[in-house]
């Protein structure tokens, strides 16, 4: 990540910050809570470990979800189905995730299959709309491996 031209959670924090301060934000997989340590909005900060534990959040509670680089779990249509349930109307969705498992050409998933996994549960480009439950065909992300360097 050192190397890339840009990190996601600098831009993800510059959104942010861009924005009002009274914005409540949940960082989904938040790592060292960077993003919380960034910004002077309140952020929920959840990891698998965390040093910023936080407690469940109620339905439309949050204004901003992110996913920066950790939809990494074969199981991350629950995770965006959790934050569909955190965020209030016209929340946010932000995620921030490698190219190469959004792209068919080197094995990763087609980007408009995901968008449209993302729609079907009633985000759009602009706000969030509320839909009733409906099975939702997930495409399969290419997984995360990681070289040790």
């Amino acid at each position: 990540m050192s190397r890339w031209p840009e990190q996601p959670n600098d831009i993800i924090i510059k959104w942010i910050k861009d924005r009002s301060p009274s914005l409540v934000v949940a960082d989904f997989g938040c790592g060292d809570a960077r993003l919380a340590k960034s910004v002077k909005n309140k952020v929920f900060s959840f990891d698998l470990v965390s040093n910023d534990p936080s407690t469940p959040l109620d339905s439309s509670s949050i204004d901003v979800a992110v996913f920066c680089l950790s939809l990494m779990g074969t199981n991350f249509p629950n995770y965006l189905q959790e934050a569909n349930r955190v965020l209030k109307p016209n929340g946010w969705l932000l995620i921030a995730e490698v190219k190469s498992r959004l792209d068919p050409n080197t094995g990763g998933a087609d980007p408009n299959k995901f968008v449209k996994a993302i729609c079907e549960l009633g985000f759009t480009s602009t706000s969030k709309e509320k839909q009733k439950s409906k099975d939702i065909e997930w495409p399969e992300l290419k997984p995360c491996l990681y070289k040790r360097r």
